[in-house]
């Protein structure tokens, strides 16, 4: 009896202790606009009034948050790839959406699952081909993969470089496919002659190191008219800060300069937005002439009950191992409403909006 009165107790402490306990969580969501050509200066606030996809709209898993959105046309239709942060792994998945419109998005399902961490789908065309190079920084390679039935089934064809690099964003420039990559604070350059092979580091790379603010990628290298613009993470004052361009003024084989152009994203500050706290990802598709479709992520810090963000993510992880249906875990979401911790001070750890416990 003095036994089961001591655990009880000690239950109870440990229950009110964390019923107490708070977390500071980051939401991340996407949003799309139009624009008459590709970004270089912060868009009108009116672009990100609200969000097109948020964790609510994934329906075949439990998804924390929404983050790193790619786009690509195919017959009349725009397609989005993204991260899903998945709370029964822990791991981002990824996941696809589609518009006839660029403003109206559907879900579809998640497209691409590894048994490592996969964010940053950063997927492109190539003779008429399909190609993705997601984030693969936890199994420390930059992996190509093709699609076999675009958009839905997708395979691996290629490992191009062995390494723990993140958001690695590749471009074709004058014959030459170039690839930048971050890593621990360095900005990374590496160029082929063919895409699946014969991939060398540029002589000049790392081509800046020990700065956290400019070497992490933050979307699609824009080549336009002869011009290159690269788009960059600012990890200050946390992760998802906001998002830097630059131009790339030489690039061969053997030199590399460029010059910093504006700020282009940022969080809003202002206490109801969605994207109050930060944002970095951009992806920028040319629709036609003075017709570009912008896609941009952004994300928010809210503080919630520690224990009801545990007893979510052990939910989540139940309704899986006991095969409930689809509408028994979009119902759990719903309800629970839990998004992802957000990590401030791991700026290049291999997940793209990363985890961080801001425990109060």
């Amino acid at each position: 009896m003095i036994l089961f009165t001591t655990i009880l107790l000690i239950l109870i402490v440990i229950f009110l202790f964390l019923n107490k306990r708070k977390i500071t969580l980051g939401l991340w969501s996407i949003t799309t606009f139009n624009s008459s050509t590709y970004i270089t200066k912060i868009p009108e606030k009116e672009k990100f009034v609200s969000p097109c996809l948020t964790a609510k709209d994934v329906n075949d898993v439990p998804a924390e948050f929404v983050a790193d959105p790619f786009i690509i046309a195919h017959n009349s239709t725009v397609y989005m790839f993204f991260e899903i942060l998945d709370k029964i792994s822990g791991k981002g998945i990824i996941g696809l959406a589609s518009s006839e419109n660029g403003q109206n998005w559907k879900y579809h399902k998640v497209v691409l699952r590894e048994e490592f961490h996969l964010s940053y789908p950063y997927v492109f065309e190539f003779d008429n081909e399909f190609y993705m190079i997601p984030e693969t920084c936890e199994k420390n390679k930059i992996l190509l993969y093709k699609a076999k039935k675009f958009p839905y089934q997708w395979s691996l064809v290629s490992e191009l470089l062995t390494g723990s690099y993140v958001d690695s964003s590749i471009f074709r420039f004058n014959n030459m496919w170039w690839m930048f990559a971050g890593k621990s604070g360095k900005l990374h350059l590496f160029f082929s002659e063919k895409l699946e092979k014969g991939w060398v580091e540029h002589p000049k790379s790392p081509m800046i190191t020990n700065n956290k603010r400019i070497t992490r990628p933050g979307g699609r290298v824009i080549v336009e008219n002869g011009n290159i613009f690269r788009y960059t993470q600012d990890g200050f004052p946390n992760y998802g800060s906001a998002v830097n361009v630059f131009k790339i003024n030489k690039l061969t084989d053997d030199e590399y300069e460029e010059e910093q152009i504006n700020l282009v994203l940022s969080g809003t500050k202002k206490e109801n937005d969605w994207n109050r706290d930060g944002m970095h990802t951009i992806d920028q598709l040319k629709l036609g002439d003075n017709n570009w479709l912008i896609v941009v992520d952004g994300h928010k810090f809210e503080t919630k009950n520690h224990l009801l963000w545990r007893m979510g993510r052990l939910s989540a992880k139940t309704f899986s191992l006991f095969g409930y249906k689809k509408q028994m875990r979009v119902c759990l979401i719903k309800c629970i409403g839990i998004q992802r911790i957000i990590d401030d001070n791991k700026n290049y750890s291999c997940n793209s909006a990363e985890i961080n416990t801001k425990e109060n």
